[in-house]
């Protein structure tokens, strides 16, 4: 008598449903703080020898027009585990090269655990760690900032960047690179946790007015694929008269304190969700470097949430970020990437 096919794994914390990066994928079927264990990755327990001649064949496969996809993950020294079988419902989880999960090892098997929080509706993933031989067989959708194209361990993705490098005639070996644009900074995960919870309602629409962070707020959003079905848009108003005439600022106000206050980024918050016909604004307004004119020797900034509830009524959340020490630049990604983690909590403990 054969052997009875076991049970698709299932867990209370993922879903499946098409993925945008690949085929299916699994989703958070409701928020996931970090470190859960959300599925088991199993499959067939096989030895190392076993595990070399399958892939081998599924290279002969993909040079035959299989699809090369790869399941079998390192148990220990001496086995590993297919997870290429029906059962096995962790193998829908797709590539990142900026992953929500991450592999673990616990109980003598293999868990995928939750990276860092992650909002209901996110899609789960994990870095594969493939190695950078061949390469260019497993070819990277995920869209995250840093990705390079490929599925590759990020500790080796500096060679696919190099190989690229040197493929397009530049001298990469030897050469140290440029450092790091504080614009790479920016919190994906944020990003993508925002994301979930704005299309979770349909009704949620976002407007953005920025003084201090000059476009970068617009600039993240505008990154998230499918930030249309939510982001309304938004606008830089530098001066006070722009801040009067587009945002309804009150001009007494804003010339009280050269536009930097918190009441003056509650008005611009409001003032951009008006415009643009949204349920939520944002605003930043501040000093993204010393101003001796108006005896500002640290940066800081304001920054607003403003959220229309039942009846027309507004609620502000508003916040301030300290800049001691840092250049314009830096103050500016720091005040962004604030005023969207803030975004992100409010929406997950209010429910808005």
């Amino acid at each position: 008598m054969s052997k009875q096919t076991p049970q698709p794994t299932a867990s209370p914390w993922a879903r499946t449903a098409d993925s945008a990066v690949h085929g299916y994928g699994l989703y958070a079927a409701k928020d996931i703080p970090k470190g859960t264990r959300v599925i088991e990755y199993v499959g067939e327990k096989i030895s190392k020898a076993e595990a070399d001649r399958r892939d081998q064949d599924r290279r002969d496969g993909r040079e035959e027009g299989g699809d090369g996809c790869v399941y079998i993950f390192e148990l220990n020294e001496r086995y590993d585990v297919d997870g290429d079988v029906s059962w096995n419902t962790a193998r829908l989880i797709n590539h990142s090269c900026e992953p929500n999960c991450k592999p673990e090892y616990a109980e003598g098997g293999i868990w995928i655990s939750a990276k860092r929080n992650i909002a209901e509706g996110e899609e789960l993933n994990y870095d594969y760690g493939f190695d950078w031989e061949n390469y260019d067989e497993h070819p990277c959708r995920c869209g995250a900032p840093n990705c390079c194209g490929y599925i590759v361990d990020k500790s080796q993705r500096w060679r696919i960047r190099q190989a690229e490098a040197k493929a397009a005639g530049k001298k990469a070996k030897g050469k140290k690179l440029p450092p790091a644009h504080p614009l790479t900074k920016l919190k994906w995960g944020d990003l993508l946790q925002l994301r979930a919870r704005m299309i979770a309602d349909p009704k949620r629409s976002l407007a953005i007015a920025e003084s201090l962070t000059s476009g970068q707020l617009q600039s993240r959003i505008g990154l998230i694929s499918g930030a249309s079905s939510f982001f309304r848009g938004g606008l830089t108003a530098y001066t006070i008269d722009a801040k009067v005439d587009l945002l309804d600022v009150d001009r007494a106000t804003a010339e009280s304190c050269n536009a930097v206050s918190e009441t003056v980024a509650k008005q611009m918050a409001r003032g951009v969700a008006r415009k643009f016909g949204a349920t939520m604004g944002l605003a930043t307004t501040g000093y993204a470097e010393p101003d001796e004119a108006h005896d500002v020797e640290v940066p800081f900034a304001y920054w607003a949430i403003a959220i229309k509830g039942p009846r027309g009524r507004w609620t502000e959340t508003v916040g301030k970020v300290q800049g001691k020490g840092l250049s314009r630049v830096k103050m500016q990604v720091k005040v962004a990437n604030e005023v969207i983690a803030q975004l992100v909590d409010l929406l997950q403990t209010s429910g808005s």
